[in-house]
């Protein structure tokens, strides 16, 4: 059956009505405008105390790294305050510590940037995973254990993972202090956050030179590279590692 053209309005328009019924509408407008860009007040009523806006609760202060103001200038005892000691820099951010692999006047310094859990728990670094492969690039550029002082920026473990930006600074100059007394031949740096703190620029900057690093007064020979960390995640990379290692490679072996 065909509907006439004027009831085809009064159908539609009922049909939408309805429809709006059923979603919950119970009347089509209110007797006045309203705004409703407006923002509006609502008063409370006499039994109802007006409600407050909560409080805003200050901003979480950072964590700061305790540090002493001197350091220990004498290599056994500056050793030992690094295995025990929580005003050094690096030492505050984990309960426990890995110290390091102390040699004085080593053939090769190496600079990581903060333990491995496998370190906190030896209570040394050089152990896990990354360790072993640090071990490994050390054995192929002809180092023996004897000679290669390990060392790190922070002796503890952050729980991010990573060292904040703005510890670096200390962190370098502290880690200059400890070459200026152990007094290595060459110096290995390793990973980002190590490039940072002892020359201000990103590893990729200084990748294959250590750039004017002076200790007493004299240049001391070495070489940026990767982390073992990365080079496990990414193992492409290690090809590239070899090629800044041959900078330190000992002579009677290259």
């Amino acid at each position: 059956m065909q509907v006439a053209p004027h009831d085809r309005g009064k159908i539609l328009a009922d049909s939408i009505i309805s429809w709006w019924r059923d979603a919950g509408v119970d009347y089509l407008c209110a007797e006045q405008p309203v705004n409703w860009l407006e923002e509006q007040t609502v008063q409370p009523s006499a039994f109802e105390e007006p409600k407050r806006a909560a409080p805003i609760a200050p901003a979480a202060v950072a964590a700061v790294q305790p540090a002493r103001t001197e350091w220990p200038a004498d290599f056994g005892q500056l050793m030992a305050a690094i295995a025990t000691d929580q005003l050094l820099p690096g030492n505050a951010y984990s309960p426990a510590r890995a110290a390091p692999i102390a040699i004085i006047e080593p053939k090769l310094m190496v600079l990581i940037d903060f333990p491995e859990e496998e370190d906190l728990r030896a209570g040394s670094l050089g152990h896990g995973p990354v360790g072993n492969l640090l071990k490994a690039m050390l054995k192929a550029c002809g180092y023996d254990s004897g000679e290669v002082h390990i060392g790190a920026l922070a002796h503890s473990r952050p729980t991010s993972g990573a060292l904040p930006a703005q510890d670096l600074p200390l962190l370098g100059s502290f880690a200059r202090h400890q070459a200026n007394i152990i007094r290595p031949e060459k110096l290995l740096l390793l990973g980002n956050s190590v490039s940072e703190a002892l020359t201000g620029k990103e590893l990729m900057e200084t990748r294959g030179i250590l750039p004017d690093f002076n200790q007493n007064g004299g240049n001391l020979a070495g070489v940026i590279t990767f982390h073992p960390r990365t080079l496990l995640v990414r193992p492409a990379l290690k090809a590239q590692a070899w090629k800044d290692l041959l900078r330190i490679v000992k002579r009677d072996q290259a």
